[in-house]
């Protein structure tokens, strides 16, 4: 009895020895050795996804449900839209809630991204199921959303595309322009503030149609990709030393390559690329492994005349999805993130005739992304709210936008919601559209004399606190700089 009692009692503890020692957990995740414990859960984030006025000052903070070690610049990475990667101070190891603390200030309504990578991991080192990928944007501080023409660039012949960056690391805005016709990109230094020089000329883009500005290598400063319709390739520019770009890598297969989004889809860390294909109805997802090197790693089909793209976590899930405007479809495609860089439609907008440019913003303040959509073919725009989370219904239109051709997002009178501005390519135009009641927008300026408006970017090239706004005239081969005025 005694025996049979204590063979008992040695096959229990084996078992439960055994099951201590399984690595192994049911939620995916990678425990230690001897822990049980379950992936950490976040609980909070500030500033909150989605929040469109954050303080430029603001620390970024994730907590979670479990003791975490602190983060590092290879687990929890924040880039900035118009600077790069960022630099700062992390702390919160020990602790539930995990804090960045940038070495400087956002520029005025950036946008930032925030990786939390599946390397981060809790003090019982257990990592999280899942990356988290997420986006919030940087208050002005003041503008009435009345613009008036301070300066012109000239010499910039087929002008089809801006982006907008500190390619110099001197703490303002530049510019970057693709010249379809002379088949380059120049870069235009703002230096004194709100006054721009051409300070680089890269050729070889042959039919640059799109830019895209990312810190493709992770290295600080903001690079460039420039999709090259008439070569169906897409072109990576490293900006090294800063303000001065080479071509690094040339990704072929891209047949009529003439939009691009940046993002972080695989949640590692890096931000990757995809590529609208025009002449093949597709989109390419290409990426960014090893840093500033690109690789296809999905294709998704169906896309017909895709022209336009906007990246943007739909479905509230912790990853960032993807919009495509088809214009010869009259529709916009969502496609969902899941698993994380690999995307399915969820969704097909129709109605949208001639869709042709896309923008995103929570215009109705209630925490989620909604969409706005050029339709070139009925010249207006359409206000798509995001009810429930990844589907989209249209809740507003905008007519009297003749020849509509791109989109800008800000928050151009400073009262804390996002804005919208109209290129209007055949009454040679830009439209001020304010939002006002959140989700409503109407009309607030218009600024005539833009000759073929074709592209628009946002930006504070004067440094006084608002954002103002740059066009691409296409027939006037010029750039606008567009002042946002500070009165009342």
């Amino acid at each position: 009895m005694r025996a049979s009692l204590w063979i008992s009692i040695i096959s229990l503890l084996l078992f439960l020895s055994l099951v201590a020692c399984d690595g192994g957990s049911s939620n995916g995740s990678s425990p230690g050795a001897g822990s049980i414990e379950s992936a950490p859960n976040l609980t909070g984030l500030d500033p909150e996804a989605n929040d469109s006025s954050v303080l430029q000052g603001s620390d970024v903070t994730a907590t979670f449900d479990m003791k975490m070690v602190s983060g590092s610049a290879n687990t929890f990475v924040v880039y900035g839209s118009q600077t790069g990667r960022l630099a700062g101070i992390y702390s919160g190891d020990g602790s539930k809630t995990l804090r960045f603390d940038s070495n400087n200030k956002f520029k005025i309504g950036e946008e930032i991204e925030v990786t939390l990578t599946n390397s981060l991991t809790s003090t019982d080192d257990v990592s999280l199921e899942l990356p988290i990928v997420y986006r919030f944007r940087t208050e002005t501080l003041g503008g009435n959303g009345s613009f008036r023409v301070a300066d012109t660039i000239g010499d910039q012949t087929g002008a089809s595309a801006l982006a907008a960056g500190d390619w110099d690391g001197d703490g303002d805005l530049d510019l970057a322009v693709s010249n379809f016709s002379t088949k380059n990109v120049s870069i235009l230094e703002n230096d004194p503030p709100g006054e721009f020089n051409a300070i680089d000329t890269i050729s070889g883009q042959g039919g640059a149609s799109a830019l895209a500005a990312g810190d493709w290598d992770g290295d600080g400063d903001l690079d460039l990709a420039v999709a090259i319709f008439s070569t169906n390739s897409v072109s990576i520019l490293e900006n090294d030393p800063p303000g001065e770009f080479n071509a690094i890598d040339t990704i072929s297969g891209q047949n009529g390559a003439n939009a691009l989004a940046a993002g972080d889809w695989d949640g590692d860390g890096d931000l990757d690329l995809a590529v609208s294909n025009y002449s093949t109805n597709t989109v390419s997802i290409l990426e960014n492994e090893p840093p500033g090197v690109f690789n296809g790693i999905d294709t998704i089909s169906g896309q017909g005349g895709a022209s336009a793209l906007a990246a943007g976590d739909w479905d509230d899930d912790g990853d960032l999805d993807l919009a495509a405007a088809i214009f010869s479809t009259n529709t916009v495609s969502i496609l969902e993130n899941d698993p994380p860089g690999v995307f399915n439609g969820i969704d097909t907008i129709p109605g949208q005739l001639g869709a042709s440019a896309l923008a995103v913003g929570d215009w109705d303040g209630d925490g989620d992304l909604d969409l706005a959509v050029v339709n070139f073919s009925t010249n207006n725009v359409s206000i798509l709210e995001n009810d429930p989370p990844g589907v989209f219904n249209a809740v507003d239109t905008i007519s009297g936008q003749l020849g509509a051709s791109a989109l800008a997002v800000g928050d151009w009178d400073g009262d804390g919601d996002l804005d919208l501005a109209v290129a209007n390519f055949s009454t040679n135009n830009v439209s001020i559209l304010e939002n006002d009641p959140p989700g409503v927008f109407k009309a607030k300026d218009t600024i005539s004399d833009q000759l073929g408006a074709s592209a628009l970017a946002v930006g504070d090239w004067d440094g006084d606190g608002d954002l103002d706004l740059a066009v691409a005239n296409r027939s006037a081969n010029n750039v606008s700089i567009l002042e946002n005025e500070n009165e009342p």
